[in-house]
């Protein structure tokens, strides 16, 4: 199965090789602008998907790597 993270880094890099092709003949048009807007987009839901996966880690398991004899780093067996 295919990382979803590396598929939009891919469409990403697709886009702005569309987007520089469209922008050859005149940078000033509409089209061109479009398709850089595409790019923006994509760029920010990178960035988006980055943060959010970055705000799950849990600051406890920074912690323990950290100062694993930490009290609060102690796992208990039954």
């Amino acid at each position: 199965m295919a990382n979803p993270s590396s598929d939009i880094k891919e469409v990403l890099s697709q886009r702005i090789k569309e987007a520089e092709e469209v922008c050859v003949a005149d940078s000033s048009s509409r089209e061109c602008a479009v398709a850089w807007d595409e790019v923006e987009e994509l760029s920010a839901e990178i960035a988006h998907k980055r943060v959010k996966q970055e705000d799950k880690k849990d600051p406890l398991e920074e912690f323990c790597k950290d100062a694993p004899e930490a009290d609060e780093c102690r796992v208990y067996e039954d």
